[in-house]
């Protein structure tokens, strides 16, 4: 003889239903869990930025957000990429040491790309988070060889670079200061080319007349992106369905290029459909 037990007060339809729900649950999961894995891997992304005041080409690869994540043992994939670009100019726009983490990892590609490129590094708010923690990193990265900017603008032939963030060493300072102070000095018969963290203030950078081009990040892709849209689901500073969280944005008078960002590893949350990007633009001559 054959007793099936059943939980007491339990109906064979209450059973079904817990198996239903239970089943949903662990497909939800898995389907979480898939779509995590698929946007895991590093995608580098190439736009082309043509313009008639340059004579020559000139590459550039965007490093963003990495927030010390890794990227193959002793940081080989990232590595790999970058000298496969063969980049003029290196901009590491912001969040790239991290504020909480051990940043072994960002220290590691300092020391490999500081000695190999010209690197521009501007803060992101994260640096800021811990001053301290901010001012041993950036005197690290500078021993390295690599440019910690606060402001200043680099000139490369006949392309400018304004490297805007604020003053480490000045409370006072801010981020619009120093955006304000790379303007003044651009030489605008150049090309112009401003790093600044915060992609939402684009229309307070157009409102300059000089930046041919802009490079941004912070806003991590949005973190989940529909796989259709260009846009996330949420970014800091412009919350749900943000307008600008990754991709490029043309306009009559400059181009805004936003890195989606290196971060996998800090948000407890994973990228889905959001893969991590390196981010390589060509200026060519029109």
């Amino acid at each position: 003889m054959i007793i099936k037990i059943r939980p007491s007060g339990y109906t064979k339809s209450d059973i079904k239903r817990m198996y239903i729900f239970f089943g949903c649950i662990c497909a939800a999961l898995s389907m979480t869990c898939i779509l995590a894995i698929l946007s895991w891997p590093l995608k580098v992304v190439h736009y082309e930025v043509r313009s008639p005041k340059v004579d020559g080409p000139f590459r550039v690869v965007q490093v963003s957000d990495l927030h010390d994540s890794k990227f193959g043992k002793d940081m080989s994939q990232l590595k790999s990429e970058i000298d496969k670009a063969g980049p003029d100019l290196i901009a590491l726009t912001g969040d790239i040491y991290d504020d909480k983490l051990p940043n072994d990892n960002t220290t590691e590609l300092m020391r490999y790309i500081g000695t190999r490129y010209e690197c521009i590094y501007i803060a992101g708010n994260h640096e800021f988070y811990d001053t301290g923690k901010w001012r041993t990193n950036k005197a690290l990265a500078e021993s390295l060889g690599v440019k910690v900017a606060e402001g200043e603008n680099f000139v490369y032939g006949d392309i400018t670079v304004c490297a805007a963030a604020k003053r480490l060493e000045d409370l006072y300072d801010d981020q619009d200061q120093a955006v304000e102070r790379c303007a003044e000095q651009a030489d605008r018969d150049s090309f112009v080319l401003l790093l600044s963290h915060y992609p939402h203030k684009i229309d307070d950078y157009r409102a300059y007349g000089c930046f041919d081009l802009i490079l941004c990040g912070h806003a991590h892709g949005g973190q989940w992106r529909l796989p259709w849209s260009q846009n996330g689901l949420y970014a800091p500073d412009q919350g749900l369905f943000p307008k600008w969280s990754g991709g490029r944005f043309d306009f009559d008078d400059t181009t805004m290029i936003v890195s989606r960002g290196l971060c996998r590893t800090k948000h407890k949350i994973p990228r889905i459909f959001n893969r991590p990007e390196l981010v390589m633009i060509d200026i060519i001559p029109e």
